[in-house]
This record gives C-alpha cells, structure tokens and sequence, in this order.
C-alpha cells in the first residue's frame, strides 16, 4: 500500500494548505486523456518513512526508550532499582507507545498481567515448597552456613553467606521438587494461552520470565522472600509509566485519528486499482498488470484487517474534531462495500490475466504434440491429469480461434473509450472522499478552515458527487453502444445473431465486456453511496467539538436519563443492506449447518479420557509440552549443587529465557527464528560494544557520554522495531535487547557491584551470544520432540478446510435458490464473510513464504501451497459474486440461467462436490488424486444443452433490462467451476495420481 500512498499524499497535502481543493474544483473540466508521467524513484519500504506522521511516533518511541535507558545511568534510580534495570528498555523494545492511549494500555495490562499473575503464583510455590522442609533442618543448615561463611570469609570479595546460598549450599529437594511442580504447571499452562490467544503472547512471555525467577533463584534461599521478581517489576512498571506518558504528551493520538488516517490510507490505495483498471483496457491482452494487482489486493485486505480493529475501540474514545465515534463508524459500511466492489473489479481483471497465462502454459505444453515426440522413447515422462488437459485442450481449440481473441480485445479497447469519463469521475470521488476525511482528521487544532472555506470544500465533494451520478447513468447506454458497435459483424441487419450454437464462443468478448461493466457499475454506485456519506457529515458537522467516549455515554444516558448525539445516517438506506453482526453470524452458520455426522455413544469415562487425550496432543498440547521440556532441561542446573553457582554466575537465566521464547510449533517457524534471532544477537551484541566503548573509552563509564550514545541509538533500534517488516520483528527485539544488555551490564558491574556481574564491554557480549546459542539448542532439541510437526501439513490442512467452507457456500446457494431474492439482506453479510475467508487466507502468506526454510518430507512445498491458496481466493471471490449477483435477477432471468448452466442439475452438482471432497481430503492426506474425476468440469457445463437460447440472441434481447447480470452470473459460475479444475491440476503434481485406467476402453 506503500506505492500508490506517494501522489495521493502530496495532492492531499496540497489540498489541505488551503481550503479551495483546486484538484476537485476541476473535476467536470478534465480531460479523458491522461498524460505520460515519469515513474519517481522510491525509498524501499523499509525507509519509506520521511513523513510528518510516521516520525512523530518515531520521536515519541524513541523518547521513552531513551528515559528508560538513562534509569541505568542515574545513580538514584540504578541503586533503587537493581542489577535489572536495563529490563526497562527492554519492555519498550516489545511495547513501544506507537499507537493510540488506549490500545497501549490495554497492551500494559497484558504485561502486567503476566508479570502479576506469575508474581502471586511464584508466592503461592515459595511458600509451599519452604512449608516441605521442617523447620529444624532449615534452622541446623543455617547455622552450617554460617560457620562455613566465617572460614570462607577471605576468599572473596562478596558477601561469603551469598556466595554460599547462590552456589547451592541451603538446596533441597523436597524444596526443589515442589518448586518445579508447581511452577512448571504454570509455565505448561501460560505456554496453551500463547497458542490459544496470540493476542495474549506478553501476557504468557512475561509471565515466564518472572516465573523464571522464582524457579532458578527461589530453591536456593534459606527462606520465604515473596519480593524477588521485584528486580525486573519495578523497572518494567516504570518503563510502562514512561511509555504510557510519551503516549500522553508527545504527540498523542485518538483512536479517531488513527481509525481516519487508516480508512484514508485505504481509500487512496484502493483509488490506485483505477489506474490499474485503465491500463488493463488499454493493453489487453498484455498481462504484466497482474502482479501490481496482485500486490494491491493483498495490501488493500491487509489494511481493512488492520482497520475494523481499531473501529470496536471508537466507543471509549475521547476525541477533538468534527466528528464523532457514531460518524465514523457510520463510514465503515460505506467504505466496506466500496472496498469490495474495487476488490471484485480487481478481481476479474486478474482473471483474464490468469486466463491469458493459462492458455499460454496450455499451448506451449500441448501434450498431443509432445506424446507424438515421445512415441518412440522407450520411457516416457508422465503427465499428470493427462486426460482432463487432453479435455481442456479440445476446449481451447475453440477459443484459440483469431475471432474469439479480437473478440475479447475489441470489447476492452471500446470500453477503455467508453469508460474512461466514468473511471476518471470515480478517480475524483476517491480523491473526494480521502480529502475529506483528510481534511476532517488533520485540521483538529490549528489551520482550521474558515466556514467559507469550509462550505466550499463541501461545494466541491457534492459537485463530484453529481458528476459521478450523471456518469453512472450515461455509461450503461454508451458502453453498451460500443460493445454491440464492435461486435456488429457477428449479427445481421436485422440485429439477429447468424451463428450456429456451436459458435457461440464467438460473442465471449461481448459477455465479457458485461461483465466489467457490471462490476464498474457497483463500483460506482458504492462510491455515491460513500460520497452521499462524506457530504452529509461535512453538512451537519461544520465545526470542531469535543466528543466524550460513548460506551461511557450509554452508561450515563441509562443511569440519568440524558441523551447523546446521534450519528448521521444517510437516508433511503432499503437498498444498502447493513452488515450486521447476526446476520453475518446467521449466514456463517448456515454453511456449517449443513454438516450432519453420526453421534457413537460412548460411556462418560471412555468420553472423558479421550478428551483429555485430544486435550493433550491438540496443537496448543504440543507445544506446551515442548515449553514444559525446555524449561526442565535449561532450568534443572540451576537448582544442581554442582552447577548452581556457575548457573548463577553466568546469568543462566537468559538461556532458560531463550529456550522458552525460541520453541517453535513448528520446525520452519523455529528454523527462520534461528537464522534471524543469532543475527539479532551479533548485531545487537557488535552495537552494544560500540556505544559502550564510544561512551566509556577506557573508563568504567560515563553516564554523560553512554546517556548521549544512548539517545543516537534509541533512534536507530525504534526505527528498526517499528518499520522492519513484521517477519524479522523479533529478531530486532532480540538484537535491541543485545544492545542494552551489554550497555547495561557493563554500567552495573562498575558501578553496582554485585556477586555474578559478568564484566564489561566484550566480556558481555561473548557471555550473551553463548547463552543465546545454548538456549536455542535447547529449544531446538525439543522441537524435535516427540516428532517435528511440519508447517507445510499445518498448512495443508488450514487449506482443507477454506475448500471445505467453500463447498459448505456453494451448498447453501444452491439451497436458497429458489427464494435468493428473499434474501437480499444477507448480501452485505455473504461479503463480510467472503473478505474474511480472503483475509484468512492472505494470512497464511507469511507461513507459506517461509516453508523455504523447513526440512520436511511432505508434498506441498511453497510453491505448490502458494498456487493452491492463490486458486482458492479466485473460488473464493467467485462464489461470492455468483450468490450477490444472482440475487438480484428476476425469478424468470434465474431460471434460464439454471437451465443454460445446469446449475441445479443433480449431476453437475454430485460433480462439482465429489471433486471439492476428494481435493479437500487429499490436502489433508496428501494421498494421491485419481486419474480419473469428472473434470473439466467447464467443458461440462458448456455442453450443457442450451442452444436455442444462443440461436435467438439479438441485439434487442441484449439491450433488456437483467442481460447484463445475468451474463455476469454465467461468467462467476465459469470462473467457479474453472477454478476447481485448476485446483484439481495443481494438486495433482504434488500428490501425484493413482488408479491409471487407459483411454481405450472397449466393450468387446
């Protein structure tokens, strides 16, 4: 989304430094033609930046890291705090306040959480395990420890009685024993909420780390002190309290501001998809727009995902400016249901681009003519899902005729005249609505426009927003003009098609011309209905106010009786369905409703043990299991007499608390964590060297000279945490720990010292690599344990069950078929569902990515995952489009359409059904395909019988009122059925095929 944000910025930035929005002034006197630009070069995304916005949250991370690193070097505050008080910076580097008040306090409490949760359980184990030692022997091995401290006096410089409890002398093991119990079911649990609430991570980390504490340090103490996680507490609070005041005071930000700069972000990257749409006219059959395309989706879906979040905060905000929470969330829908048009637009331009690129790979890899080269070779290479290409080929023979091509390219060009004037007055009402919003979001304090100015900028938006309705009502009739203009010689002068049924393929382009022009239609009627939003709001919110959070609102109008403002509605809403969250519940359940499985009664004990068996070898099992074996394995030498006091010295505890964090579910997870983690460390490590040998020269160290080298690098290391793709976050906190760690130590041990201190500079650094190294050969030990669970089937499996949801769709739309039109009001929830199984399904990019780095003896590699996925978005995008459109044609139209897809006929559905099943379960399986599935199921459908309805097209019938969506059902009802027959080929060259039958099949 990065791409398209660069213009927009500038002519937003443009428009906002005066009131007049010149740019929207003009609209009506632009010209159609859009004039070459040179490409301008840009930063890469990492240092895409340089923006007002983004280093002002620079500025405020950076300003709490730097208060929380001088803690270390005032002399008050590191006596106050301890040998730990570096743990403050690290807290910033996993919280830093980079967003609103809000969603960061909510992110403190889940550390704090954490950290309480296994403060009081630590207290409730302590106390425990001192109660298992009686109290005589406790009392006679103190004494021993005091005389052995007297004898011992002169052999050190630290205290002998602390040197003799940290070297394991007071060690028992009831005590022990009883430590380890307790604790590690606590560790084993916190490691299940990980997994089962990643939202939850700090919660469960930070948990661990003061878990920790007590399980390494607790065993050795002669007796009960509940305050010792106090060490790590007390900085982590304070660094909380800095971060949650630079959120305050240094450039704060309501989650109205963030929700609005968000939502303009999303607007400006969708009005891109325009630009891609006119080039995609213009260069047909060209397919080099497929990748932008590609791109833009992903980061459009990604930033609808980011945004609906922040929305369920707006009720508990407090917030300066026009408008309020109920107005902002009153655009949700709105801009949802442009998102999706742009999206669908986006779509079946991607679709012909697919086409384009599968009957290229089609003709190039025609195994007709390679059988025939390899009919005399002794081997022959084998060719997977021979006879459904064979099938599809026969297919493509027809439409590789020169006709069927000019037909396709003639439609494009004419419509890339026709739609032009429409395409640029939807350019405008996206530069419109961004304005506006940008206008309304940045202009809260200081340069608010006057109230003339004000009414002219709305002047403006409305006179886009009539410009775009005169539009929208003039382009069905010219497009249609230049589609049947380009297609005349296909028809008589009596208007009537004088082709035979078998050459029906001839009219493809015109039926595709439709359905662009369809989806260019919806496109624009969102926008109007976004635009009559936008507008409406400027009319009844002039001025700046002050808005109180409504959820406490709601509280006070029921308690006292008041009343709160409402939020500005749009009126004659009846043909804008809402998205509520019932109905998208009610249309979720009816697809998996329709699962009905045999219930085997089974005696409650029985029942009872298998379900603590799946409780313990469920995913959320393993993994804590593995957690459970890493904390024994790095935290058993803590409590040995032989290696307590190495333990001790050698700060043990980090590798304990690397082992725990660097266990992965999964051996590609844990692999890229490695790789990326040690380089952290060494980068982190060299960086710390460096400030401490910058700051300190040959000295014990200069707070005045570590407090400067501390502000440059506080910079640096929030730049990285911030902008550094999500991927490699956790190896900037690794490395930006590294960093303060070697700084901090070294302050500590000459300033503070303490038994254990591990020296300065070099020293620290080669003490925490090795630690980071021993904590990730343990952990990588256990990921082995008991097998190491492969990505890639996790994968496989999660794309099971998107065409498993897919096929539980498809059998609800067949099942409502007959009364869809009764149904109008779940087109907005079938929508919501569709962009979450396509958010769901953007998700799983990263971990298909990242395959490349397992070692695994399954089939799908990220290549294969990738294609899958890619396919299941196509059927995804597809189906949905089928059931909104198809609502919307009249009984009659619906019909036909039944009769010429043979949508409803039994055996085409048993087809499409019986191929979804058995890919499903091959994905979970990996077993192999038959040779032999009904497929290509395309080629069935178009030789469904309907060819008399082709024989009387005319020019009239195509000009009737429903033509056009009912040609764009048929072609989402192709692109359906299409897309299983790619999907069938795609998973036939990983698994492979099984039960060959050969293609001469006789009855004698």
């Amino acid at each position: 989304m990065s791409t398209p944000r660069e213009t927009s910025d500038s002519t937003t930035e443009k428009e906002s430094n005066n009131g007049n929005s010149p740019t929207l002034q003009q609209t009506n006197t632009r010209t159609t033609t859009t004039p070459p630009s040179k490409k301008k070069r840009k930063l890469p995304p990492f240092l895409d930046h340089f923006n007002a916005r983004d280093l002002k949250i620079l500025f405020r991370c950076s300003v709490a890291f730097w208060v929380a690193s001088l803690l270390i070097v005032i002399e008050p505050t590191l006596r106050t705090f301890g040998n730990a008080t570096f743990f403050g910076c690290i807290v910033v580097m996993f919280l830093p306040p980079s967003g609103v008040v809000l969603i960061f306090i909510m992110g403190g409490f889940t550390m704090i959480l954490g950290m309480g949760l296994a403060w009081a359980w630590g207290v409730i184990a302590m106390k425990a395990a001192q109660a298992t030692r009686p109290q005589a022997e406790t009392q006679a091995r103190l004494q021993l420890l005091g005389q052995e401290a007297v004898r011992s006096a002169n052999s050190t410089a630290y205290p002998a009685a602390s040197v003799l409890v940290y070297d394991g002398f007071m060690l028992d093991t009831r005590v022990t024993v009883t430590f380890f119990c307790m604790l590690c079911l606590f560790v084993y649990f916190m490691a299940r909420l990980r997994i089962r609430a990643p939202k939850l991570a700090l919660t469960a980390i930070f948990a661990w780390i003061v878990t920790d504490v007590f399980l390494t340090i607790g065993p050795l103490l002669p007796s009960f002190q509940g305050t010792i996680p106090q060490v790590l507490i007390k900085p982590a609070a304070a660094a909380l309290a800095i971060s949650l005041a630079c959120s305050m005071f240094i450039f704060p930000e309501s989650t109205s501001h963030l929700t609005l700069f968000s939502m303009h972000k999303l607007v400006t990257a969708m009005s891109s998809s325009l630009d891609l749409t006119r080039g995609f006219l213009e260069n047909y059959p060209n397919t080099s727009h497929m990748e932008p395309m590609q791109a833009l989706r992903a980061g459009v879906l990604g930033g609808w995902a980011a945004l609906e979040p922040a929305m369920g905060f707006l009720s508990f905000d407090l917030s300066f400016g026009h408008w309020s929470a109920q107005d902002i969330t009153s655009l949700r829908e709105p801009i949802r249901r442009v998102m999706v048009a742009s999206m669908s637009l986006l779509a079946f331009e991607i679709l012909q681009g697919r086409s384009q690129e599968r009957m290229k790979q089609l003709s190039s890899n025609d195994i007709r003519s390679q059988e025939l080269a390899q009919a005399e070779e002794k081997e022959k290479k084998h060719m997977y899902g021979r006879h459904q290409v064979m099938q599809s080929l026969n297919l493509l023979d027809s439409l590789r005729e020169p006709e069927v091509g000019q037909s396709v390219s003639d439609s494009y060009h004419a419509l890339s005249q026709a739609s032009n004037p429409l395409l640029e007055a939807c350019k405008d009402a996206f530069q419109a609505i961004g304005h506006s919003i940008q206008e309304n979001n940045s202009r809260r304090w200081f340069g608010r426009l006057s109230a003339e100015d004000f009414a002219r900028m709305r002047q403006s938006h409305v006179d886009v927003l009539e410009h775009l309705r005169e539009e929208r009502a003039r382009f069905p009739n010219v497009a249609n003009e230049a589609l049947f203009a380009s297609h005349q010689h296909l028809f008589d002068s009596s208007g009537e098609f004088h082709g035979h049924a078998s050459q029906r393929h001839k009219l493809v382009g015109m039926f595709f011309g439709f359905n662009f022009e369809d989806r260019l239609l919806i496109l624009a009627s969102a926008l109007i209905r976004a635009l009559e939003q936008i507008t409406l709001l400027e009319k009844e919110r002039p001025t700046v106010r002050l808005w109180f959070p409504t959820g406490l609102r709601k509280f006070g109008a029921w308690a006292f009786g008041g009343s709160r403002a409402p939020a500005v509605a749009a009126p004659d809403l009846g043909d804008f369905p809402q998205a509520d969250k019932e109905t998208i519940d009610e249309v979720q359940q009816s697809f998996s409703s329709r699962v009905h499985k045999p219930v085997r009664k089974r005696n409650k004990i029985s029942a009872m043990i298998l379900g603590f068996g799946h409780w313990l070898s469920n995913e959320e099992g393993i993994f804590a299991m593995r957690v459970l074996i890493a904390t024994l394995a790095a935290g058993i030498p803590a409590v040995c007499r032989s290696s307590s006091g190495f333990y001790y010295r050698e700060k043990g505890l980090w590798a304990l608390i690397m082992a725990q964090t660097g266990t992965a579910s999964f051996s590609a997870e844990f692999n890229f964590a490695f790789v990326t983690r040690i380089a952290g460390t060494v980068a982190g490590g060299v960086l710390g060297m460096l400030g401490w040998y910058i700051g300190s020269g040959i000295g014990i160290g200069n707070p005045y000279g570590l407090g400067a080298v501390l502000a440059v690098y506080s910079v640096i290391l929030m730049w990285f945490r911030l902008y550094t793709p999500p991927p490699l976050i956790p190896a900037v906190m690794i490395g930006g720990a590294t960093v303060i760690l070697v700084i901090g130590y070294s302050y500590i041990d000459t300033h503070l010292p303490s038994y254990g201190n591990p020296g300065w500079g070099y020293e620290v650094f080669w003490r925490r690599t090795v630690l980071v190294i021993v904590g990730f050969a343990v952990s990588f030990v256990v990921t082995l344990l008991p097998w190491p669970s492969s990505l890639s089937r996790n994968i496989a499996r999660k794309l099971s069950g998107v065409l498993d949801n897919e096929a539980d769709h498809y059998a609800a739309l067949l099942s409502s078929w007959a009364d869809l039109d009764s149904h109008n009001r779940h087109t907005s929830a079938v929508e919501a569902v569709t962009v979450r199984l396509a958010a769901d399904l953007g998700a799983l990019s990263g971990p298909i990515a990242s395959l490349k780095f397992e070692l695994s003896s399954s089939v799908f590699d990220s290549q294969t995952c990738g294609r899958i996925k890619s396919i299941a978005e196509f059927i995804n995008y597809q189906l949905a489009h089928l059931h909104i459109r198809a609502a919307t044609l009249s009984p009659e139209l619906r019909r036909r359409f039944a009769i010429a897809s043979g949508i409803l006929d039994h055996r085409a559905i048993a087809d499409v059904m019986v191929v979804l099943g058995i890919v499903a379960q091959s994905l979970k399986t990996g077993d192999p395909l038959p040779a032999r599935l009904p497929t290509p199921l395309l080629k069935k459908c178009l030789e469904h019988g309907h060819g008399a309805d082709v024989e009387s097209l005319t020019i009239d019938v195509l000009k009737k009122e429903g033509i056009r969506e009912y040609t764009v059902c048929m072609s989402a009802y192709l692109g359906f059925l299409s897309g299983v027959d790619e999907l069938v080929l795609a998973l036939k060259e990983a698994v492979g095929e099984a039960h060959h039958i050969p293609d001469d099949l006789k009855y004698e």
